[in-house]
């Protein structure tokens, strides 16, 4: 007999996702804006140009997305546990259910016109731009923020790219968790029938799981591995599969994922200096055939 779906181990709370992406959905409550009005010179003195501050205290949109990844890290984790609780065939409808759940967080953005004037011609044009649909505006008073709420939204634009970019990046994941979840159940399926398999090829590597992880985050990120995003569950499972790091015989699927997605500092000051002693190896072995190519 082929094995059966896990069971449920305890019945799925009401409210989940809320009791999941708590610290998220609050930060989707409380969109901040803080600005600056900075004045012209004595030449100029009736000119002035707004400056963003912050965005619920991120001051730039790197700090933005590096604040929201890790609540989102905590969240995903607690997905993780959840879902392996669950009846493999009820899988997919709570996934989906997240999904929805996650799409109306991304509803806080939404497309917009301004009307804004043309730095080169001086003229009032219409920009579409995305723009969060309820901000809080904390700057001088010396304006009305409301007339400049456009012009902010407009400067913030970055901002918004990063939210919703974090939220797909949060629903690939938890879809990474789905299809490995299916992957493990049908491999213990098939692993029921005897099978004569010879021994395969693993490429063995002398570096740990996060340097491995990182190197092929690195080869996809800068187009030398075509990976559309569909396969990066198959990619994953081929490097758990095929590939063993020095600090374990065999990775598992879990490993391989979380430290693909989520970087130490200390894996990065390795993979620097180590590119930058293959720069150096390729200098001098450069050097080397110059030396005996004819002129």
């Amino acid at each position: 007999m082929s094995p059966q779906p896990p069971q449920s181990l305890r019945p799925t709370p009401l409210h989940f996702f809320e009791e999941m992406f708590e610290p998220f959905i609050d930060q989707s409550r409380n969109i901040t804006i803080r600005y600056q009005i900075q004045t012209g010179t004595n030449k100029n003195a009736d000119e002035f140009e707004i400056v963003i501050s912050s965005v619920n205290d991120a001051e730039t949109p790197d700090d933005f997305q590096r604040n929201l990844t890790s609540l989102t890290d905590i969240s995903i984790q607690k997905v993780d546990m959840f879902l392996h609780q669950q009846n493999l065939a009820h899988i997919d409808a709570l996934v989906d259910y997240l999904f929805g759940k996650l799409d109306s967080l991304a509803s806080i953005v939404g497309n917009q016109a301004v009307s804004l004037q043309n730095e080169t011609s001086g003229k009032f044009c219409q920009y579409q731009m995305k723009s969060f649909s309820s901000v809080r505006l904390v700057g001088s008073n010396f304006v009305d923020s409301q007339l400049l709420g456009p012009v902010i939204q407009y400067k913030t634009q970055k901002f918004t790219e990063v939210w919703l970019q974090v939220i797909q990046e949060v629903k690939d994941r938890i879809d990474l968790i789905r299809n490995m979840l299916k992957s493990a159940w049908l491999a213990s399926k098939e692993s029921t029938h005897d099978k004569s398999k010879s021994k395969k090829f693993n490429l063995k590597l002398t570096i740990s799981i996060d340097q491995e992880a990182y190197l092929f985050f690195l080869l996809v990120k800068n187009d030398i591995i075509d990976l559309p995003k569909r396969k990066c569950t198959q990619f994953l499972n081929w490097m758990t599969e095929n590939v063993q790091s020095i600090n374990c015989e065999s990775n598992t699927i879990d490993s391989v994922s979380n430290k693909y997605y989520v970087h130490e500092l200390v894996t990065l000051d390795f993979w620097e200096q180590k590119f930058l002693d293959i720069v150096k190896f390729i200098q001098l072995e450069r050097e080397d055939r110059t030396k005996f190519t004819p002129k």
